[in-house]
């Protein structure tokens, strides 16, 4: 008995260390993530002479190149080390959450496979706890980014009218624009202004969002620096495509808000039901409770019962971004 406590305790000081040594290479990322935007910044102003920066390895996709266990690390984890800014809650809430499912995943699995085989079981539920917070961060963050598509396509167009140039366009965009599109022009100006073309930039930027718009905007902007033609015509085209696109997936989202309610409703129905059987007839639910065989069926039903709230949800988003 002795031996089986002192295990169960080796593996949650397992989990635990696993959890803190993620928390801790995160942390140290973001602090050189820091110290290279500081870096870039200074060869942004003209701090760095050319020379040098052709002689050093690059300072701005120094990322990850050099470091795949890093790289397989953060995919597996869902977590985007080029866009700091979509993080909502710190790290320790982070991890707190993670480590809670985790130990939640480790007491319901030890109910069919034991304690001892429940420890993997435990793990993997946080780092999939870990993976879907980090996701659901960079899924909300991407979707705020994609509603300001057109307001940043209608600012770019009335600038080029005018007479600005793209970049003066671009930096009033960064100055205009708020969060997020603001903070990501203002890295597209940067890249500019270190020797990088406006279409490669904006690649860039579809690379780390996945917005699909902007990977259009790159297109159309490599096209028409390689074949010419007229800019504002160019860019009034594509911003009703993106108009129209941008409408289109919030009605699809409207649509999808019927499926929404349904779910909602699948989930609560049971427990209105628990809750009425209970004042109908008093202690008719207390099997749950009093017995083992009984606690067990219902951290099944929650446990299904939340895997396939989780479905639907994942149904109903796979719909709509379709």
């Amino acid at each position: 008995m002795h031996d089986t406590n002192r295990l169960l305790a080796l593996g949650a000081a397992l989990l635990a260390v696993l959890l803190i040594s993620v928390a801790t290479w995160l942390l140290v990322r973001e602090r050189s993530r820091k110290l290279r935007g500081r870096v870039n910044e200074f060869g942004v102003r003209g701090r760095v002479e050319k020379a040098a920066a052709d002689a050093m390895p690059s300072i701005r996709v120094a990322a990850q190149s050099d470091q795949p266990f890093r790289q397989r690390l953060s995919r597996l984890l869902g977590f985007h080390p080029d866009l700091p800014e979509e993080q909502v809650l710190a790290w320790p809430v982070v991890m707190l959450l993670a480590t809670g499912i985790g130990l939640s995943g480790w007491w319901i699995a030890g109910f069919y496979l034991g304690k001892m085989l429940a420890l993997p079981m435990g793990m993997i539920s946080a780092v999939l706890g870990a993976r879907m917070i980090f996701r659901w961060q960079h899924r909300k963050y991407c979707d705020a980014l994609f509603k300001q598509v057109p307001d940043a396509l209608g600012l770019i167009l009335r600038a080029v009218r005018s007479g600005l140039p793209m970049a003066e366009a671009l930096r009033s965009v960064a100055r205009d624009m708020p969060a997020p599109t603001g903070p990501q022009f203002a890295r597209i100006v940067g890249e500019t202004a270190i020797g990088n073309s406006v279409g490669s930039a904006f690649f860039r930027l579809y690379d780390r969002t996945q917005v699909t718009e902007y990977g259009f905007l790159a297109v159309t902007l490599g096209l028409q620096a390689q074949t010419g033609g007229s800019l504002g015509e160019t860019l009034e085209n594509l911003a009703e495509i993106v108009r129209k696109r941008v409408a289109l997936a919030a009605r699809a989202k409207a649509l999808a808000s019927e499926s929404t309610t349904s779910a909602v409703i699948l989930i609560i129905l049971p427990f209105i039901c628990a809750l009425a059987m209970s004042v109908i007839r008093p202690g008719y639910l207390n099997t749950f409770w009093s017995e083992q065989a009984g606690f067990k069926m219902m951290v099944t039903g929650l446990t299904l019962m939340t895997l396939g709230s989780l479905t639907i949800r994942w149904l109903i988003r796979r719909a709509t971004e379709d």
